[in-house]
């Protein structure tokens, strides 16, 4: 049981045999065409180049800039360091090109105001630093273990010590989102006596999106994060909410206070805090808070230089556009004419300096979220489908909106986010008959193959390559090799169409996707992916959470070929918990009980021992021999059930793979 649990918890990724393919280490792409120039060059006409309010914000407070490791996710773009917004690159978009110097224009530790300081560019998160009565609060600590310590040591060689030391008196969590507690374990650890502060449901939070889709949505990061691009101008050059993510081990330490009512006063060692729950928008477990000693108003991940994602495209369950502009509505009306400064998970402060700087500010970001919700159900209630939404949607953005740089589609684009909200109420389907019940993706490619012939769409697909028809032909080109993967012409020409649209792509994602869908065209290489769990957070994971992934592990075939129908009771003697569960028609569901509840079989383990378990080479059978957890009942069915778990693996095709 032990070894096959471990590896589909965690989703190792087993070794990838790389494809012939001389240049692999060393890839790079392809020259922008004299298309693609012509609709960047365009494209940047009408661009507000004149606001330059974000790098004045950006650079407003300069401590000290960043050095030594804490400088290691800046060291990685050094193209940033030699080119300026008068020397644009022809394959990157003129938008995109911008948003990635102001994020590299992040450099340092920042006094936002008396008492608040924040580190921006260390990661792809910034690390916020409230002075408390005997030292220091941190909020969000980056996003690996390397970046928080770095970060926080960087931090410490420029701030006063507080009575003879630097001590971190409490740690604030802002939501469940990996880069904003995975750098935990860098500054603090079990030990630590202070408060760990996180938003309601948590836990619950991150192995909900980390655990059940977690293998899919490691594979599918890759696309998003480009994760095997170069960082060069013809591959990776911003990440939208930052520069780049840092890299080592995502980590997290307990929190040991958590915010349950919608708001709560919180005395942080001398601090007033007022913590504010702002669920299902950017993130399903979200705070943002309020410091009247600092007049300081934090808000997350609910604003930052850009338009966010209603709809990622890693995977996760559809944001909710209509709450989110009314929170920040909520957070306008509350604190925007007291505030001296709003300041953010991600992005630069914004001041007040007399010109109600944050109310314009939260303004065009409620607007933009409210006119999104708002715009695509008015069009869907007109008719227009799901599939058609987005480019509608764009032809009706407000110049204000168009004209604001924060509001641009970085992360998120208008597009993607209209489809978002109008499946979110109405689902996939158009309700055109021929979609209630499509063909599979290579039958639905080989019925247009079929009737017009490879050759005869190989050549129309070269023929609107040729006219700067990139999407076009990536359609017809598409088709060709979900029929027939191993036709080199197609895939060729499939993937140079996807790598001009990527460097015409304003939107981060959309840029790393078709740029990665090019390189494992031309590469037929897979590469490891990101892990969504990690150690710490498959250790903390919630029973609950665990046995619902078991569930979707469950091999259902196979559990009605083996004959499994039984009843099993799972009981935590270190935490008094339980749980009871059926496993029927190939089906497991389970729920927590408030005490055993008979079954055919039962199982009495620690969480603490069962954490261990599931993140180390300790096994069920030696628990079971040491007489730290008993296996009574029915025994044989229970071990017939571990047997049908399936190992899932993230190496499966995205783009037609040679077979």
């Amino acid at each position: 049981m032990n070894k096959s649990v471990l590896a589909l918890a965690i989703g190792l990724a087993p070794t990838v045999a790389l494809a012939d393919y001389d240049s692999i280490d060393s890839y790079q792409g392809k020259p922008a065409t004299e298309h693609t120039i012509e609709a960047n060059n365009a494209f940047a006409k009408n661009l507000p180049w004149k606001d330059v309010t974000a790098f004045d914000r950006t650079t407003r407070g300069l401590v000290a800039e960043l050095e030594g490791e804490a400088a290691s996710v800046r060291d990685r773009f050094p193209h940033y360091s030699t080119m300026n917004l008068d020397e644009l690159p022809a394959t990157v978009n003129p938008s995109l090109y911008r948003q990635g110097m102001l994020n590299y224009a992040a450099n340092g530790l920042y006094e936002v105001t008396e008492g608040v300081w924040q580190v921006r560019g260390a990661d792809i998160t910034n690390m916020t630093i409230y002075r408390s009565d005997n030292g220091y609060i941190i909020h969000d600590p980056l996003l690996t273990e390397a970046a928080g310590r770095a970060a926080w040591e960087f931090a410490k060689a420029h701030l006063p010590k507080v009575n003879g030391e630097h001590k971190i008196t409490a740690v604030i969590y802002s939501h469940s989102h990996q880069d904003h507690f995975g750098g935990s374990r860098g500054i603090i650890d079990e030990s630590f006596e202070g408060l760990i502060i996180a938003p309601d449901k948590f836990m619950e939070s991150i192995a909900a999106e980390a655990m059940v889709g977690g293998n899919a949505m490691s594979r599918r990061s890759q696309y998003q994060y480009g994760t095997t691009l170069p960082t060069t101008t013809k591959g990776i050059v911003d990440n939208a909410l930052g520069l780049a993510p840092s890299q080592g081990d995502v980590t997290l330490v307990p929190h040991n206070k958590e915010i349950n009512e919608r708001e709560e006063w919180v005395n942080v060692d001398g601090l007033d805090i007022l913590f504010i729950n702002m669920p299902d928008a950017e993130a399903p477990s979200e705070h943002v808070h309020w410091i009247p000693k600092y007049k300081a108003l934090h808000s997350a991940e609910l604003t930052y230089d850009g338009q966010h994602n209603i709809y990622t495209f890693r995977g996760a369950k559809t944001r909710d556009a209509l709450i989110w502009s009314k929170y920040l509505h909520e957070l306008k009306l509350r604190f925007a004419s007291e505030a001296t400064v709003l300041h953010q998970a991600h992005s630069a402060p914004v001041w007040n300096d007399g010109n109600g700087e944050i109310a314009d500010y939260l303004t065009m970001q409620r607007d933009n979220y409210g006119f999104l919700h708002n715009q695509s159900m008015r069009l869907a209630n007109r008719g227009v489908t799901v599939n058609d939404i987005g480019r509608e949607i764009e032809k009706i953005v407000p110049q204000a909106q168009l004209d604001t740089w924060h509001t641009n589609g970085y992360h998120g684009s208008y597009s993607h986010n209209a489809r978002a909200i109008v499946n979110l109420y109405l689902g996939y389907l158009d309700l055109n008959p021929v979609n209630v019940n499509p063909l599979q993706t290579v039958d639905k490619a080989c019925v247009y193959v079929e009737a017009a012939g490879e050759k005869v769409l190989v050549k129309a697909g070269q023929a609107h390559y040729a006219n700067g028809q990139y999407q076009q032909a990536a359609q017809l080109l598409n088709d060709v090799l979900q029929c027939n993967p191993s036709n080199k012409v197609a895939r060729q020409w499939l993937a140079d169409s996807f790598e001009q649209q990527g460097y015409q792509s304003e939107t981060m994602a959309w840029r790393n996707s078709y740029l990665q869908g090019a390189y494992e065209l031309r590469t037929g290489h897979v590469a490891d992916s990101i892990k969504m769990s990690s150690v710490d957070i498959i250790a903390n994971t919630p029973t609950s959470g665990f046995l619902d992934f078991f569930a979707v592990s469950i091999d259902g075939p196979k559990a009605i070929e083996l004959g499994l129908d039984f009843s099993l009771t799972i009981s935590h003697p270190d935490l008094g918990e339980h749980y009871y569960a059926e496993i029927s028609n190939g089906n497991l569901t389970a729920i927590q009980t408030e005490k055993p509840i008979a079954a055919d079989t039962r199982l009495i383990i620690n969480k603490s021992d069962m954490s261990q378990m599931l993140v180390t080479e300790l096994s069920l059978s030696d628990l079971l021999s040491r007489q730290d957890a008993s296996l009574t009942g029915d025994k044989d069915a229970f071990m017939k059930l571990t047997s049908t778990v399936e190992v899932f693996t993230p190496d499966f095709d995205i783009v037609p793979m040679p077979k």
